[in-house]
């Protein structure tokens, strides 16, 4: 997708990406940096998870919360979600993304006949983030221990991250 190393801007360049690429042929590389904590090396690899991804990075250097935060996003990846992206259209609930913007929350969806994916990012804005939402529960899929919520309420998801700059994928 990009060669891009900054992983804040890398959303919003997915989303675009997206409306052109098809999926299973959108690679992305998951670059977590050598310095990373638990929520840089997640908001990474949320990125990355919605189509194929291509690891790289100083994994050797990465501190343990760091490194454990890979390791759980490659295992479910390998699960739960790479089966599904050879069929998956995406789908963008609250529309395209602005790379210039980081008060405005990113959303991006894969639907499948077998699963519907959101990749949901915050950057600087608001702790929740509000999502038009009609289907079953939202299960978080990944991060499970950064401490994000989901409920739905009023035909929304709201998830609430207990920190800027985190993000988090949602099967539903």
């Amino acid at each position: 997708m990009t060669d891009q190393e900054d992983y804040l801007k890398l959303p919003a360049i997915l989303v675009g990406a997206s409306a052109a690429v098809l999926p299973e042929q959108l690679a992305i590389w998951s670059y977590p940096l050598a310095k990373a904590d638990a929520d840089q090396a997640s908001f990474n690899m949320v990125t990355a998870m919605t189509c194929r991804i291509h690891q790289s990075g100083r994994l050797d250097s990465l501190a343990p919360e760091a490194w454990s935060q890979v390791s759980e996003a490659i295992r479910v990846y390998k699960q739960m979600i790479r089966k599904h992206i050879p069929r998956a259209v995406p789908f963008y609930p609250l529309g395209t993304s602005d790379i210039t913007d980081s008060e405005a929350p990113i959303v991006v969806g894969m639907r499948s006949s077998e699963q519907n994916l959101l990749a949901v990012w915050r950057i600087d804005g608001p702790a929740t983030v509000h999502i038009p939402w009609a289907s079953g529960d939202p299960k978080l899929l990944y991060p499970a221990d950064l401490g994000i919520k989901t409920r739905t309420a009023g035909g929304a998801l709201h998830v609430e991250f207990p920190r800027t700059r985190m993000a988090c994928l949602i099967s539903g």
